[in-house]
């Protein structure tokens, strides 16, 4: 087994210890979340995805809420894609919209083990889809930034650590009210099969209640077949004449 993995997993038996040991204790709240996703390509270039995602909270005792999303992408070149979608988030209290539009870049090394990631995304909730309403009260729009380093053990698994800003956009004043540290890992076990676990604590402030928390991840997906056209067999006489 690769030396770094062994050490990447003995790092997850740490932080899975820590965390599960003191998940009634007093402190940041800790939580899962569970994503099925699937992702067609009609296009090499494009891409559409629908997913579903189960949120759990208060140290993995009780249902947050459900969030379902559906969203486009477009690689306009090779290191460089625009994407955006839509969620809507359903829990005991309350509903809510959310509208999400951004790029991601990505850049190599020259071994092609590293990878550096980077997406910005500008995005805003509103518990209802009406104008009047948002007169009323305006929309929370966000800006954030995710900064990811990938590394690539081999073709089908890689590791990652990332790290994610938050910047709320205001009429009176823009201001930073959360950070994200986290890890993942990526699993490509079978063609069109993928499967991730990763997990990072979020940091607020600047906010009367705080949401500190210590989340993890376990995500699948699956990419549907796009099924290739038949080639039309060429017809000798029709070259002979044009040709």
């Amino acid at each position: 087994m690769n030396r770094f993995l062994k050490y990447y997993l003995f790092g997850w038996i740490i932080i899975c210890f820590v965390f599960w040991t003191n998940v009634y204790a007093e402190g940041p709240d800790t939580r899962l979340r569970s994503q099925f996703g699937i992702t067609y390509k009609p296009l090499k270039t494009f891409d559409i995805t629908a997913s579903y995602r189960l949120d759990i909270s208060e140290n993995l005792s009780t249902f947050q809420r459900s969030n379902f999303e559906l969203g486009v992408g477009y690689s306009v070149l090779k290191w460089l894609e625009i994407e955006s979608s839509y969620r809507f988030m359903t829990g005991y209290n309350k509903d809510s919209h959310r509208f999400k539009a951004g790029f991601s870049t990505k850049k190599n090394t020259t071994n092609k083990k590293f990878q550096f990631k980077w997406k910005s995304l500008f995005n805003f909730n509103s518990n209802y889809l009406d104008r009047d309403y948002w007169k009323m009260e305006d929309p929370s729009w966000v800006f954030r930034n995710k900064f990811k380093m990938e590394y690539n053990i081999s073709k089908k698994l890689s590791v990652s650590v990332f790290t994610e800003m938050f910047l709320r956009l205001k009429n009176s004043e823009s201001y930073f009210y959360r950070n994200r540290f986290g890890t993942s890992l990526d699993y490509e076990f079978k063609k069109r099969h993928s499967f991730s676990i990763g997990y990072y604590y979020q940091l607020e402030y600047n906010r009367k209640s705080p949401e500190n928390n210590n989340t993890f991840e376990v995500e699948y997906n699956f990419e549907l077949k796009n099924k290739k056209k038949p080639k039309l067999k060429s017809d000798p006489t029709e070259s002979y004449l044009f040709n």
